[in-house]
């Protein structure tokens, strides 16, 4: 299907267009959703929102999409999300300032950007183990490193501060080993 295609369903209401998108796209969103804290209701009610959003800025006549219908509601549901994440959220360092700045922008290919980093960073992270997720969380949340240790159940500060540079060192890794990752560092 073309973006002509989808933006005409999803102003139409075709149920074949919103059942392909649904098929197509819902599990890339839950995905999404579920691997930053979020649970399957959520991911339905991000899905629903965005494809409104796309309804309301597809009656504009001059509304166009420069990139793949797919890359651009993945987009929408990924700005969607972490406005909701951050107004979930007592603290603010849950969602990195560039990305919340980005959100509001219309600037639609420099948010692509960084929400493709976004991802790349996300894949990497979901590839870690679940205590490297948890110690990172932790410290990404400015967690103070001797209550680190006491959650994690190290030893001491000093081994939970080891554990954190290895475990950072491995997300590295990883984030350089996206395929993705060559192409989006020199955009």
């Amino acid at each position: 299907m073309t973006n002509t295609d989808y933006l005409e369903g999803v102003l139409n209401g075709d149920p074949i267009v919103l059942r392909k998108m649904y098929q197509t796209m819902f599990p890339l969103i839950l995905k999404m959703v579920e691997g930053q804290s979020g649970s399957e209701d959520d991911a339905r009610d991000i899905f629903q929102e965005a494809t409104i959003v796309i309804y309301s800025k597809a009656q504009s006549p001059d509304f166009r999409i420069n990139f793949q219908f797919n890359t651009y509601f993945t987009a929408v549901c990924r700005n969607l999300w972490l406005n909701r994440r951050s107004k979930r959220s007592a603290s603010e360092v849950t969602i990195r300032e560039d990305v919340k700045l980005l959100a509001g922008t219309d600037d639609l290919e420099l948010n692509y950007l960084t929400l493709e980093r976004q991802q790349v960073f996300d894949d990497a992270f979901a590839q870690l183990g679940e205590d490297c997720q948890k110690l990172l969380r932790l410290f990404f949340e400015k967690t103070p490193m001797s209550e680190i240790a006491t959650e994690m159940g190290f030893a001491s500060e000093g081994y939970a501060r080891r554990r954190k540079f290895q475990c950072k060192d491995y997300l590295v890794d990883l984030v350089k080993k996206q395929p993705r990752y060559l192409e989006l560092i020199q955009a």
